[in-house]
């Protein structure tokens, strides 16, 4: 038992750690640039040495990203029962809000909405957070398509644009509210709004 609890502090303070060294490099890219602020300036800001840096992460890269974005599986994993229960596009709507509850806890907000800002203004940023995106399309396709009618080119047409447009509607949600000022919409709202946008047809959605 006391075993157990030693192994539950280490994990505790491992994260902490992690968490305050991700916070004092986040301030550093925006007040400086990703691209001038090298791992040594961030070792430097947090009193630790490079070699410790990298016990937490990678790169500085991976601050920003590194295991922060979801990966095709774990996106997978919750629009699999959406999709047993609703019609496409609704899945993938409540699929995007489910991974919004995660963003909005209070200790993770702000730190998504500076690496947001970030990825926004930083192509290399950029380039990797789309590539996310692609193994997303990747693994949600193939899943839509088995359910949007008899299958064939048609069938998966229909399910690449539903999700190429639920993420495109997932960032033009993410962007605007780590952009937003002053009194805020929650990021669920937001994407609420912008789905709304969005009309596709029951009988050309397939479902």
């Amino acid at each position: 038992m006391r075993e157990n609890s030693t192994s539950c502090l280490r994990v505790r303070t491992r994260r902490a750690v992690k968490e305050a060294l991700a916070d004092t490099a986040l301030e550093l890219f925006e007040a400086s640039g990703f691209e001038q602020v090298t791992v040594a300036d961030i070792a430097k800001a947090a009193g630790i040495s490079q070699r410790s840096f990298f016990r937490y992460f990678g790169s500085k890269e991976d601050v920003v990203l590194g295991d922060r974005i979801p990966t095709a599986e774990e996106v997978l994993a919750v629009l699999t029962p959406h999709l047993a229960a609703h019609p496409a596009w609704e899945a993938l709507r409540l699929t995007v809000r489910s991974m919004t509850q995660l963003m909005e806890v209070e200790a993770e907000a702000e730190r998504w909405k500076q690496a947001v800002r970030l990825i926004c203004r930083t192509p290399g940023l950029r380039a990797r957070y789309l590539e996310r995106h692609l193994a997303w399309v990747d693994a949600l396709v193939p899943e839509l398509t088995s359910r949007t009618g008899p299958g064939g080119a048609r069938a998966e047409l229909k399910a690449q644009t539903m999700v190429n447009t639920a993420l495109s509607c997932f960032d033009v949600a993410l962007t605007r509210w780590s952009d937003e000022e002053g009194e805020q919409r929650t990021l669920a709202a937001l994407v609420e709004e912008v789905f709304g946008f969005v009309r596709i047809p029951s009988e050309e959605a397939g479902v």
